[in-house]
């Protein structure tokens, strides 16, 4: 018995020391899909498509049509363990002949139903 004891005293640490390097120990969540601005930057008005967009981070987390205006919403979030949260939007939209018009990064939607998150 002692020996079984000891060995997963041992074991323990090698454990976290063989988890892959994305592993966080610490548990924390993440949702949605993050475009950094670095990516955003690549996109050009007028030029990136909708399916070039869809291809790229897959189908948006909310769609709207404001007349001839079709918006899509990449939301993102990330509750840490430590530190500040993470909550944010991509927002793409796109006119009628399905070519990219605006761009834009702002804060995360009013209320995501997360109480961790303060919404």
């Amino acid at each position: 018995m002692r020996t079984y004891a000891l060995v997963l005293l041992l074991a323990a640490p090698l454990a976290f020391a063989v988890a892959p390097v994305h592993a966080n120990p610490f548990g924390d969540h993440v949702t949605g899909i993050a475009i950094t601005q670095a990516q955003l930057d690549e996109l050009e008005i007028g030029k990136t498509t909708q399916d070039q967009i869809r291809g790229k981070y897959g189908a948006p987390t909310r769609r709207e049509q404001l007349g001839d205006t079709q918006v899509w919403y990449y939301d993102y979030a990330r509750i840490k363990a430590f530190g500040r949260n993470v909550q944010e939007s991509t927002v793409f939209e796109f006119g009628k002949d399905g070519r990219l018009k605006v761009k834009s990064k702002g804060g995360a939607p009013t209320s995501t139903g997360n109480p961790f998150l303060g919404g």
